[in-house]
């Protein structure tokens, strides 16, 4: 099942992208959650972009997947764009930023409607929530022996 995962998540690793992107490149590499069981990618596409890639196993099998992408939109506001398995794609702008963390929000969608990323040394936490932190569903991930970093 990790040879699948991994043969997944190889579009994501063949982006290439440029390791001195823009000010979020600090997400680019490779997350794994301590199980295993969920692993995301980012690579930076330019200064002004990031690809990713989300897979989560369960039973040996694609439990759920989602192609992601943060971009600058034309007022300068980086827009994190999720197309998850099964659903409606949907956007989120950044509403705070700082050197190692990054929310996102969209009142308007029903769940979630705030993202949250945050990075310490090779660990990247990351969480789903209703507005204001309500509901939350946290993910914690060290970094995956990829060469991304």
């Amino acid at each position: 099942m990790r040879k699948l995962a991994i043969l997944l998540l190889a579009p994501a690793l063949a982006l290439g992208g440029d390791t001195n992107g823009g000010e979020l490149n600090w997400l680019a590499g490779c997350w794994v959650t301590p199980d295993h069981k969920t692993q995301e990618v980012w690579v930076v596409d330019d200064e002004r972009s990031l690809m990713g890639f989300a897979v989560s196993i369960n039973d040996d099998k694609v439990g759920f997947y989602e192609i992601l992408r943060i971009e600058l939109d034309s007022s300068d506001k980086w827009v994190y764009k999720a197309h998850p398995s099964g659903q409606a794609p949907a956007s989120f702008v950044a509403v705070q930023i700082s050197k190692y963390s990054v929310v996102f929000a969209n009142p308007d969608h029903d769940y979630p409607q705030e993202i949250r990323y945050r990075r310490e040394g090779d660990r990247l936490y990351a969480s789903v929530s209703l507005l204001g932190g309500d509901n939350p569903n946290s993910f914690d991930k060290v970094a995956c022996e990829s060469g991304l970093r």
